[in-house]
């Protein structure tokens, strides 16, 4: 490195040194920074500043759609994009308005559509036809229709209830019956009202009402609607019936067992007595059947007594 290299730095810091102070000198003064004053009371600007001051920047050669904020930049203005904002990309670049329509860039990338006479719509394409020209003449709420104005004549789009070429005509809104679950159906012109049953409520009776939404049941109870308490209380009595029942037979079962006991018991002692009262003076041997058991008891009449 030679000698004038190495004192470089030092003479471009005395010089820097040297234009802040004559800058002080200027009135009005030059911004510190970005200019320096020379002994013409001028102040001379820093390259990418202008101005009387050296307070305005300069951007970037070529960038014509953009400002800077520092020296050589380039920052787009809305509608534009590129390195040099040299993109176009507001709304009206794409030609959105049809038919010769002339379109103007707002704010936000949006766009407006000027039509010419015969044309309306956001971008000119619905042509202005009988619909618009003379007027609706549907009656009734009933919406004109002019295949956006490229029909010859008008037709009606009538709302429920009316019909006719103008809506002119009062349907019955109650024909057919739109009310479900036997609800009674009253037409009240243009629109009908349900008269719905016990348990259905809805604009055509088809919702069931279900009386345990709000909770009534209170420590803890479970709620049942209506019909499922029914069933349920239907169901217990059933149960009850048959439990009922089926003690009832078991009783009458053993009721049949102990009066068949009790009769079979009284022949054996008609029996046995009949047997006793024989006066051949023989020996007598009588099989016994019980009903628990088979045994076998020998009767002997003797003459001085009787053994069993």
């Amino acid at each position: 490195m030679t000698a004038t290299e190495a004192l470089l730095p030092v003479l471009l810091l005395l010089l820097a040194f040297g234009h802040s102070t004559h800058g002080a000198e200027c009135f009005p003064p030059c911004d510190p920074q970005n200019g320096f004053c020379e002994d013409d009371n001028v102040c001379r600007c820093q390259p990418g500043w202008q101005g009387p001051l050296c307070d305005q920047c300069m951007t970037a050669p070529g960038c014509y759609n953009g400002y800077c904020e520092e020296a050589w930049q380039c920052i787009c203005n809305d509608g534009w994009e590129g390195k040099l904002c040299e993109i176009d990309v507001r709304a009206c670049t794409s030609t959105p308005c049809a038919n010769n329509g002339s379109c103007v860039n707002l704010e936000n990338g949006q766009y407006k559509c000027s039509c010419i006479p015969g044309y309306t719509g956001r971008n000119c394409l619905k042509k202005e036809g009988p619909c618009a020209n003379n007027g609706s003449p549907c009656q009734n709420g009933g919406s004109c229709v002019d295949d956006e104005g490229w029909a010859s004549h008008v037709s009606c789009l009538c709302p429920p209830g009316f019909s006719g070429n103008f809506c002119e005509i009062a349907g019955d809104n109650c024909d057919p019956n739109p009310c479900e679950n036997d609800g009674v159906c009253t037409d009240i012109g243009g629109d009908f009202r349900c008269r719905c049953p016990a348990g259905f409520v809805d604009k055509t009776c088809s919702r069931p009402v279900n009386s345990c939404t709000s909770a009534p049941c209170l420590n803890g109870g479970t709620c049942l609607q209506h019909s499922q308490a029914i069933c349920f209380t239907i169901l217990g009595v059933l149960t009850s019936l048959v439990v009922l029942g089926t003690m009832g037979v078991v009783f009458l079962n053993k009721c049949e067992s102990w009066v068949s006991n009790l009769r079979y018991n009284h022949m054996l002692r008609k029996k046995k007595n009949l047997l006793l009262q024989y006066h051949s003076g023989e020996d007598l041997a009588v099989n016994i059947i019980f009903p628990e058991k088979i045994d076998m008891t020998t009767f002997n009449r003797e003459a001085g007594g009787e053994e069993i």
